[in-house]
């Protein structure tokens, strides 16, 4: 693929977003009210307490933790490859529909609002900047029926928010998997294995990648299997939300 053309057309639908901004005045993205221009997330007063966020969560899988530890028993006995995940939201509506939206019909308008409302989270908490983004890719196959990544186009945003550089080249996704929703933990496992590569160096010594939904974390643990092996020393999971 001609990964050149391809960064044109995320900075392409990044203007494209700006300039709708300064035309029309932001709303919320739930229910369309009007905000202020200084608003720090794209939801209202009334939307933005009712979203799904994660009460507790394990700081490593990010799944739910009742404990008094950062990090759960599984990850302590059995740590996934990856060092951090922060999913902000439970994958339940609305932000589920969000999402579905964004993902599904069509709207990849939506990344700004998305990626606004996951970094006014990363903020809350303070979370250590990596020194690249790295989007999920996708296989060419996939790219070509859907018109775009919806992992790039959040991580172009908020690399753009948070002064972060993007690689959208230096991973691809070498063959097609099956859909992961109806698969088990082991299934997920093998589906992505040895579907990643490298396709050039980085010298990056920590890294986030970005995905639209965190779901085992099979995906990132495969892509951060590959990191490692290739130098790098910190990796975080960077999802708007994470499936119980």
């Amino acid at each position: 693929m001609d990964f050149t053309l391809y960064n044109q057309l995320s900075k392409a639908w990044q203007l494209i977003g700006d300039g709708l901004n300064w035309i029309a005045p932001a709303s919320c993205i739930q229910c369309n009210t009007p905000l202020t221009s200084h608003r720090v997330h794209p939801c209202c007063d009334i939307c933005y307490p009712s979203l799904p966020f994660q009460a507790n969560a394990c700081a490593q899988c990010a799944e739910p933790y009742a404990g008094f530890t950062d990090v759960c028993g599984r990850c302590l006995t059995a740590p996934p490859s990856y060092n951090a995940c922060f999913c902000p939201f439970e994958y339940a509506k609305p932000i589920s529909d969000m999402i579905i939206r964004f993902k599904y019909h069509e709207t990849p308008e939506l990344a700004g609002s998305l990626a606004k409302l996951l970094v006014h989270e990363i903020k809350q908490i303070d979370l250590p900047q990596p020194e690249l983004l790295l989007p999920v890719p996708m296989h060419i196959k996939r790219l070509r029926q859907r018109g775009y990544n919806q992992s790039s186009l959040l991580a172009a945003q908020i690399g753009k928010m948070l002064d972060i550089p993007v690689s959208y080249s230096s991973l691809c996704k070498a063959k097609v998997t099956d859909p992961q929703a109806q698969q088990t933990l082991k299934q997920r496992k093998n589906n992505v294995l040895g579907s990643f590569t490298l396709q050039k160096k980085i010298s990056a010594k920590s890294i986030a990648i970005v995905d639209d939904v965190v779901t085992t974390g099979s995906t990132a643990a495969e892509i951060a299997k590959i990191l490692k092996k290739n130098g790098v020393d910190y990796v975080q999971v960077w999802g708007i939300a994470r499936t119980l």
